[in-house]
């Protein structure tokens, strides 16, 4: 057994903490007194493992309903989610998922809060981003990135949780939500750092927890005063001098006691003199392993009349909470499977528009053929562009989503005449057997495109190519929603964007539709060309202490995702004219 096997820490967890449950199969920790149908809002958070004890720790009443872990330091799988979700939930239930801004965490979540709409009739999931990272200049942050998630997220927990413990309806406690995580209202800077010979050295501020580069560096010092006075700006910079605070000082998981006593005392003369601090909270809220650091995270208490309450709320969870001692769970943890077999519910068939049982069928058949060949046999090609500006796997990422659509449709196991239920199949497959963000974004992608032809019922004329272009809008739609990217950003988007705007123009011209599908073509493959000479906007690149740069930049190669979509692009419109012309 691995000391790094996320389920046997589970296991562990639960129990010398009774009242939980864990889905043993899928990583996630519940309440055991968790009542479905009790009309209360369920939250659900999660992530990597590693940072215990976020977010299992929270789970309890009044404050998390579930929690999914995923491997250290990576997402959670959108099944995990899915399935925690489900377990917690029932038809009718309101949920709301409390998300650290990650790109994977993001995507992931977003792609299991689709597919629960989609599959499982619970319509009332909503999902929340906590961004509280304040060590980049508002002016410097990537909207497609954002604002990290940090220690923050803990309050977030404690607040909604009480809210929801309360009774309150989830457009109040998302609206308070949204609220609280502005940057005025919620601000969090941390740092680390190594101790020898009594000097702190190698310095790092604004390191993410997942053990990303500092944004900046500070010289060996002798105690932590240097360091205050630089992130004490930072923090006034979102939260005005002389706000009522609550202040969370966080160990990351490495730092002594006597050090965060060092620490602390050195923070609050320098505090006290720009703050009205009413309440200090310190410990390991949220960890990153056994990392030397500590962060330092301050609630504006002037944002609501009712933060006094919800603080004082008591919460009811494993981890003593803000240094009060929880009282007694219930008697009885324990460890129960749980299957996705069962997961998929299929809308009534009737309600779905279907193609053309013959020419359609064949259409559909030869187009996925010719796009899963042409990207398969282009894996070594997009491997070598990805060298050039990232880890070199876009390819095989791409080629191992691409050969398991392939598998699938050999063993005639895609539903070729339901447009709904062959995207959806299509979004299962690749965030299952693709990985990485690109099987995430394709994944919600053919989620969101599906969403077009569910409700067109039996009876409606056939599948026209207006549909399918408003499938590709909904389907940008939805990676946008999530991804948070932007036109020249220089991603896969920018070439699917125009390719749609491409198409929506030749059918509103009524033109023919393989001049349709070749406008669309021609418009992948000249954005994708065009990404040689774009800035990458979008990665943890952007973390960087230069991203504020605005120099122009060029390539050798365009960007490999956006290059995949032109791939496929001229494989969809070679097999459409493959099967239209003949």
């Amino acid at each position: 057994m691995s000391l790094t096997e996320v389920g046997s820490s589970l296991a562990g967890f639960i129990e010398i903490h009774p009242g939980l449950k864990l889905l043993t199969d899928r990583n996630c920790v519940i309440r055991a007194d968790n009542d479905p149908a009790d009309g209360k809002v369920k939250l659900i958070s999660g992530g990597g493992s590693g940072h215990e004890p976020a977010h299992i720790g929270y789970v309890g009443k009044g404050m998390l309903t579930g929690a999914v872990c995923g491997d250290i330091f990576s997402s959670p799988s959108v099944t995990a989610i899915v399935d925690c979700i489900k377990a917690v939930t029932t038809r009718g239930s309101c949920a709301l998922l409390i998300v650290k801004n990650y790109t994977g965490d993001r995507l992931n979540f977003g792609i299991a809060l689709e597919k629960v709409r989609a599959i499982a009739g619970l319509q009332d999931i909503r999902l929340l981003l906590v961004g509280d990272d304040c060590s980049i200049d508002e002016c410097h942050i990537r909207k497609s990135v954002g604002r990290r998630g940090l220690a923050g997220v803990i309050l977030v927990h404690k607040l909604l949780g009480a809210m929801a413990e309360m009774g309150c309806n989830i457009e109040d406690i998302l609206a308070f939500g949204e609220g609280l995580v502005q940057c005025c209202n919620l601000a969090t800077i941390g740092f680390t750092f190594e101790l020898r010979d009594s000097q702190l050295e190698n310095i790092e501020i604004g390191k993410g927890i997942h053990g990303e580069p500092g944004v900046y560096t500070m010289k060996a010092c002798r105690d932590f005063n240097g360091i205050i006075d630089f992130i004490l700006p930072k923090l006034l910079a979102n939260v005005k001098q002389g706000s009522e605070i609550l202040l969370l000082i966080n160990n990351l998981g490495g730092t002594s006691e006597f050090l965060m006593g060092t620490f602390m005392n050195s923070l609050m003369s320098k505090m006290n003199s720009c703050y009205t601090v009413k309440r200090i909270h310190a410990g390991t809220f949220l960890s990153s392993l056994d990392q030397a650091g500590i962060s330092v995270t301050i609630l504006n208490l002037g944002y609501s009349s009712m933060l006094q309450e919800l603080l004082d709320f008591q919460a009811n969870v494993p981890v003593a909470l803000f240094g009060k001692q929880v009282g007694d769970m219930l008697a009885k943890s324990s460890a129960i499977q749980c299957s996705l077999e069962e997961a998929f519910v299929p809308t009534n068939l009737n309600a779905m528009c279907a193609i053309n049982e013959s020419f359609g069928v064949k259409l559909t058949s030869t187009i996925i053929a010719y796009i899963c060949g042409a990207l398969v046999s282009c894996t070594v090609m997009l491997n070598t562009i990805d060298k050039e500006a990232g880890d070199g796997d876009t390819g095989s990422t791409i080629g191992k989503g691409a050969t398991a659509i392939l598998e699938h449709l050999n063993e005639n196991k895609l539903d070729l005449l339901h447009p709904a239920l062959l995207l959806q199949q299509i979004s299962d497959i690749l965030q299952q057997d693709m990985g990485g963000s690109s099987g995430a974004l394709y994944s919600l992608f053919f989620q969101g495109a599906s969403t077009v032809f569910t409700n067109m019922g039996e009876g409606q004329p056939s599948v026209s190519i207006r549909q399918w272009s408003q499938a590709i809008s909904k389907g940008n739609d939805t990676i946008a929603k999530y991804a948070l990217t932007e036109i020249g950003d220089r991603t896969m988007f920018d070439p699917l964007k125009a390719g749609e705007r491409s198409l929506t123009e030749a059918i509103n011209q009524n033109l023919p539709v393989l001049d349709c599908v070749e406008s669309f073509t021609k418009a992948c493959e000249e954005t994708a060309r065009a990404t040689k000479l774009m800035q990458a906007k979008a990665g943890r690149a952007s973390y960087a202490a230069s991203m504020g740069s605005t120099s122009s930049v060029s390539y050798q190669h365009p960007d490999p995702g956006a290059h995949a979509v032109s791939i496929w692009a001229r494989a969809l419109f070679e097999a459409c004219k493959q099967v239209i012309v003949t």
